[in-house]
């Protein structure tokens, strides 16, 4: 076995591609793919190693076997509708507000989405005590196939899941313990449940400051962080410290190490306690890809030490990464995962000018933060479209604060409680100062202007180049190039995809699907314009404390934001709030301060609502402009001519008072009707008498309180854009709507049933595209 390790020694990398080769072939075959499986072929060629070719070929037909074979197996022998299934919990269940959702598994090991909605606080309360990882139920619901995205660049939900081998969400009515037994606990189980029972025990016993950092950095655990705290760790590029990863798996085995060592016992005794206790840790900490990636890394290089094997933490790296994707192909699709490995290799082959004898400490923090922004670069712009300016300064400052103070204090506060509650409570007092002052400055850092770059979502060849990129700064950095010369080809591929990102020649039009409600974005080519007519908005009831969620859904940062950030836009030239409805506004609170807005436009005194003066407010607070029009004003570029042409009056009246919107560019003439009723149409007939126009955006969602036949004959649209919730319980739209617009031959798009509507456009003319269903080509005007 020696002899075998010892003759692909320090080539294990070589056969961590192969692995990698043989999974593209599979699951991502195309050119990029293509290009590194054929670059990765001839290096190997060019090492004029036999017995390391025949591996590497070996290695690249074992994966492409191992990766067909997860694509069989990812079936489902069910299908859509109500049944009765009993159920094993994969893991513990996530209980947030009133909602529960959990990994189950049949009888015949195919895994669920389990999801239900708890009645009341006392359920919720027993359910939190007695349901664990490992019971079994009966339980009767129904099955619904996991949606798609349906805004470009959005999370889909549904390859998500089947990534995971799961079809279905199993939607449960009503969730008895009655039905349910825990007698048999598989070992990965009752740890799954020890790791709830000690988040729980934090949550309990903590002050409030610190249990969101004890619990991610013992338990893995991150749901407890504010999304404001959360956001600030973003925004500086340190988030990565406030999860488990080869850091703390460290300073774990260092202490372990110091501490039995001191008590007496042999390193053989304690070598193999940490061979017992690491993969027990890994799934006390939630078994997240770094962590994982860690433990294997670890246990690799003790064993090669113990043994005498000659592997080198490149192997060891190499050899974690085969083994985790044998296991599971389809992870190389988690962005922890490619940013953990991507991370870790380029601090590896770092390492001889990271750790050199005479680069001083701070210049190995430096260096460390540098390698690892610019390694992490690609992923982060590929699954985030941005990535912090300010994360090299700031892991400089925050990496030895953390592990030097917070990860120790936070172990050492744990052990503590249960023996001295006093001395626990003094020093968790002095330690949550710290945290607090701590998490002020990242917030206060995260705030700049200039934290963020956004690169907007990368196409194939941008993420080619920004890999190439990175690739070349390590290159250089070998090479004892200077900082500035080596970064300088990744500079210029960011500047370029800025650039082209920002100054397209072509521009856009997207009716966002923000659910029930209006959400506009019209892109101009070369940046001559970007303008957001609504930000969609969602309709809140009140609820009880025990029903509220930690993170609930917004759509202005779950919808809006990522879509505008994929764009890469991240300055709004005009918002224009057609009125002061809550699916029509209220999600504008939620682009204040993540995005530039250089002015707002409202329509006269709908500021007097409640909704749209709170909004208008904190606008203020941040030096927007705020203009409030009435019909007959509007501006103009070369790429086109807008007008308000409604209201005309200053008194506001809810829907009779939305702004109506017309617009002249890509070839072709719009109006954006807001939720303008009968009466406002009335108004504009009588005013304009007819006047034609190519798209227009139907009123109130299709509601039968708009679009009447004369308006239509007045306006003469050829195509018709509804935006609607998917099964919305308002009946949106209304089938006398459907009617009128099917009778006139227009061609109609609508949010609810084909996700966003797309029009890209040059100055040949333009397309129409949906998310969900079909294109459609407009000819040229």
């Amino acid at each position: 076995m020696i002899k075998g390790v010892a003759m692909v020694s320090g080539k294990w990398i070589y056969l961590a591609a192969a692995a990698l080769s043989g999974i593209l072939m599979i699951l991502e075959l195309h050119v990029c793919s293509f290009i590194f499986i054929l670059l990765v072929t001839l290096r190997v060629l060019l090492e004029k190693d036999k017995w390391l070719f025949v591996m590497f070929c070996v290695v690249v037909v074992l994966f492409i076997m191992g990766a067909l074979k997860s694509e069989k197996e990812k079936t489902t022998i069910h299908s859509a509708g109500k049944v009765q299934l009993y159920v094993t919990f994969k893991e513990v269940p996530n209980i947030d507000g009133n909602r529960l959702r959990a990994v189950v598994s049949d009888l015949n090991e195919e895994k669920l989405i389990l999801t239900n909605t708890i009645q009341s606080e006392p359920e919720k309360t027993m359910l939190e005590r007695q349901l664990r990882a490992g019971g079994s139920c009966l339980v009767s619901g129904e099955l619904i196939q996991p949606g798609n995205n349906r805004n470009e660049h959005a999370f889909n939900y549904q390859r998500y899941l089947f990534r995971q081998n799961i079809h279905w969400q199993f939607q449960v009515n009503n969730l008895s313990l009655k039905e349910c037994d825990v007698s048999k606990l598989s070992w990965i189980s009752k740890l799954q449940n020890l790791r709830a029972a000690g988040i729980n025990h934090v949550e309990e016993n903590f002050p409030a400051t610190l249990i969101p950092y004890a619990n991610a950095l013992i338990f893995g655990d991150r749901t407890a962080f504010s999304e404001d705290a959360y956001r600030a760790y973003q925004k500086i590029g340190v988030v990565h410290l406030l999860a488990i990863s080869g850091l703390h798996i460290g300073f774990l085995v260092g202490g372990i190490y110091f501490i039995f060592l001191r008590l007496g016992l042999t390193k053989e005794t304690v070598f193999w306690l940490l061979v017992s206790l690491l993969p027990v840790y890994a799934v006390v900490c939630g078994a997240n890809p770094p962590v994982i990636r860690a433990v294997i890394m670890t246990l690799i290089l003790m064993v090669s030490k113990k043994w005498r094997l000659p592997l080198t933490t490149l192997d060891a790296f190499s050899i974690s990464f085969i083994v985790f994707l044998f296991f599971d192909p389809y992870l190389i699709y988690h962005a922890g995962f490619q940013l953990s490995y991507c991370v870790s290799l380029g601090l590896i082959v770092s390492s001889k000018y990271l750790l050199g004898k005479h680069v001083s400490l701070i210049q190995q923090m430096a260096n460390i933060s540098v390698i690892s922004t610019l390694t992490s670069l690609p992923i982060l712009a590929f699954h985030f479209y941005e990535f912090s300016i300010i994360s090299i300064v700031a892991n400089i400052i925050f990496v030895p604060f953390y592990t030097a103070v917070v990860l120790p204090a936070m172990l050492f506060l744990y052990f503590l409680q249960f023996f001295h509650s006093a001395l626990f409570s003094l020093l968790a007092g002095l330690i949550s100062k710290l945290v607090f002052y701590s998490e002020q400055f990242a917030k206060v850092a995260g705030s700049l202007k200039f934290s963020m770059l956004l690169t907007g979502k990368p196409g194939a060849i941008g993420m080619v180049c920004m890999i190439a990129g990175s690739a070349f700064y390590l290159l250089l950095k070998e090479r004892g190039k200077s900082l500035p010369y080596a970064a300088m080809p990744l500079f210029l591929i960011l500047l370029f995809q800025v650039l082209a990102v920002n100054f397209s020649p072509k521009g856009e039009v997207i009716f966002i699907d923000v659910g029930q409600g209006d959400s506009i974005l019209i892109k101009l080519p070369y940046n001559r314009g970007t303008y957001l007519i609504d930000t969609g908005g969602q309709i809140s009831f009140p609820i009880e404390d025990w029903q509220k969620r930690k993170n609930p859904f917004h759509v202005g940062e779950d919808i809006v934001l990522p879509l505008l950030k994929s764009k890469g836009i991240s300055k709004l030239d005009k918002l224009i709030l057609t009125h002061s409805d809550m699916d029509h506004m209220g999600a504008a609170q939620e682009l204040l301060g993540e995005i530039s807005i250089k002015e707002i436009i409202i329509s006269k005194n709908s500021w007097q609502k409640p909704l749209m003066s709170e909004f208008i407010t904190s606008a203020k607070q941040l030096g927007i402009m705020i203009r409030e029009e009435k019909a007959g004003t509007g501006w103009e570029n070369k790429s086109g001519k807008f007008h308000f042409i409604f209201p005309f009056g200053d008194e506001y009246k809810d829907n009779n008072s939305s702004f109506v919107l017309y617009g002249v560019f890509g070839g072709m003439k719009w109006l954006f009707t807001g939720d303008v009723e009968k009466e406002g149409e009335g108004e504009m007939i009588k005013a304009y008498n007819k006047f034609h126009v190519n798209v227009l955006k139907v009123g109130h969602h299709g509601s039968k309180s708009s679009t009447t036949t004369e308006f239509l004959e007045a306006v003469t649209p050829e195509y018709a854009i509804i935006s609607a919730g998917k099964n919305n319980r308002y009946g949106h739209p209304h089938p006398e709507v459907m009617d009128a617009l099917q009778k006139k031959k227009i061609n109609i798009f609508q949010t609810s049933e084909e996700g966003a509507v797309h029009y890209i456009f040059s100055k040949k003319g333009g397309t129409f595209k949906t998310i969900l269903q079909y294109d459609k080509a407009i000819q040229d005007k």
